[in-house]
């Protein structure tokens, strides 16, 4: 697809801006949120900035104060319609009205080195932030607003760990920064967001290790009350004895819960799965995100 968009630009005003409910957005309407959602971004003077989902400018607006250029896509059109209107005098800001989740990131900022900072719209903030951060051209770091539970999932520490957190620590250093409540969102969302800044790292999407202990992760959280040698035995269609074995030789102990296990002791176990040739292709390919 091509790497810009324009958009109608005639003398009609545009429609009435409205955002989307079926889409999960609801969109920033507090000034002061949004400039705690840039300090803690912490970008660079010469960043180059993807905002998704830029909805009224009114993140927009404190980006263009901080970083040397700001790509804002916004998939509605009344709304990137308004926005570009409303950013025409900003010569750092560029506008773009498309999905998302369908832009070829690298051609439309020309293979610069990027950061995301957004307010992710609920329906597609999981999958998008794990796309971005399998992506071969991933940001260096990720300032993003999602619901609160999935912002708390994705920084978890062992003992409240899920497969989210699974996949999110294995490409990135997340850390949450704060709670935003729902008045602060036009219309008010029924619970809370989160605010969180991931650090990326250059683990390849392809890697082996990685993507099998994701996929031993999937397996063990399909049974997140059992106990490990039972949640893997079923997972892999081992016996118990078989499973608490894997578990042992990799540091593991048997009996504790797949919430319990830190991201070090699920690589282990891949390596472990891995040399005893358990699986074959099957755990290689990239990791989708959790359902």
């Amino acid at each position: 697809m091509e790497a810009r968009f324009s958009l109608d630009m005639t003398n009609r005003a545009p429609p009435r801006s409205r955002p989307a409910r079926a889409r999960g957005q609801n969109l920033l309407i507090d000034s002061n949120v949004a400039r705690r959602v840039v300090e803690a971004a912490a970008l660079p003077p010469d960043a180059t900035v993807l905002e998704i989902g830029a909805g009224t400018g009114m993140l927009t607006r404190e980006l263009a104060a901080v970083a040397r250029t700001v790509v804002a896509v916004e998939i509605e059109y009344s709304l990137a319609q308004r926005l570009r209107i409303s950013m025409s005098r900003l010569t750092n800001v560029n506008v773009i009205r498309a999905d998302a989740r369908k832009i070829n990131i690298r051609d439309l900022l020309d293979g610069a080195k990027y950061h995301v900072v957004s307010n992710l719209p609920y329906s597609v903030g999981t999958p998008l932030t794990i796309d971005l951060l399998q992506s071969d051209y991933r940001p260096q770091t990720l300032t993003i607003m999602l619901q609160l539970e999935v912002a708390r999932r994705i920084c978890a520490e062992p003992g409240d760990m899920s497969v989210l957190s699974v996949i999110a620590q294995s490409f990135s250093e997340p850390r949450f920064a704060f709670e935003v409540a729902p008045e602060s969102f036009k219309p008010k969302p029924k619970v809370r967001s989160g605010v969180i800044r991931l650090t990326t790292n250059s683990v390849s999407r392809d890697d082996i290790v990685t993507n099998t202990s994701i996929h031993l992760a999937r397996h063990a959280f399909a049974g997140r009350r059992k106990k490990m040698q039972n949640s893997i035995a079923a997972g892999l269609r081992l016996s118990p004895a078989e499973a608490a074995d894997l578990c042992t030789a990799a540091g593991i102990d048997p009996g504790l819960r797949p919430q319990e296990i830190p991201l070090s002791l699920w690589r282990n176990l891949a390596e472990v799965a891995l040399a005893e040739g358990i699986f074959g292709q099957a755990a290689q390919s990239p990791a989708d995100a959790p359902g």
